[in-house]
Parts: C-alpha cells; structure tokens; sequence
C-alpha cells in the first residue's frame, strides 16, 4: 500500500495536512484532510483525478500511472467568483426551491 502525504498552505496562512492511500493491489483510494476521510474509492487501477474547496481554494488530487507505476500529485486550482446575484448559498437555493415544491 502506498501512503503520501503533503501539508498544503492554504491562501488565509492555514497549515493543512493531506493525504492519500493507494493499495496497488485492490486499486483502492483513501484521501483525507486533517485526519478527516474525504473519498473511498474502489477499483482505481488507472489514472484518475478528485477535486475539493478546502478553505476556499479548489485543490485536486491526481493518481496517475505510468509505465505500470502510480504516481501521486496535488495541485491548486483558481476558483472564479460568481457575480453578487449568485451570493446565496447553496444550501438555502435549495431550501427556498424545495419550500416551494412541497408548498404546490
């Protein structure tokens, strides 16, 4: 099983640990964020990509394999901010869409 780990800076001067499991044998993938799980997953025996907000700064997680090997990388990505229009949040879009549904 390959473990790696990497601690991330995040824009606001935060120290973040993060880290991935990879068992070549199974293909399965742990990755975790301050010793919390953020995915499980099964059967990852080729090259594959996840990507999370952590802190506001979109980071994503690469398992790549070549030539039979796997390899590990994080990278940050922008996050494009949305117009004022759009400041809601999703958790009360959703609220507001489902009040109505349920209200005929």
């Amino acid at each position: 099983m390959s473990e790696t780990r990497w601690t991330y800076y995040d824009p606001m001067g935060g120290i973040q640990a993060l880290g991935l499991y990879h068992s070549k044998d199974s293909g399965n993938v742990v990755i975790y964020h301050n010793h919390k799980v953020l995915v499980v997953d099964f059967m990852v025996h080729k090259s594959k990509s996840y990507s999370f907000l952590i802190n506001q700064q979109l980071v994503k997680f690469n398992v790549l394999k070549e030539n039979g090997k796997f390899d590990y990388q994080i990278e940050r990505e922008e996050v494009k901010q949305t117009p004022e229009k759009s400041s809601i949040p999703i958790s009360q879009k959703l609220m507001t869409f489902l009040s109505k549904s349920f209200r005929g």
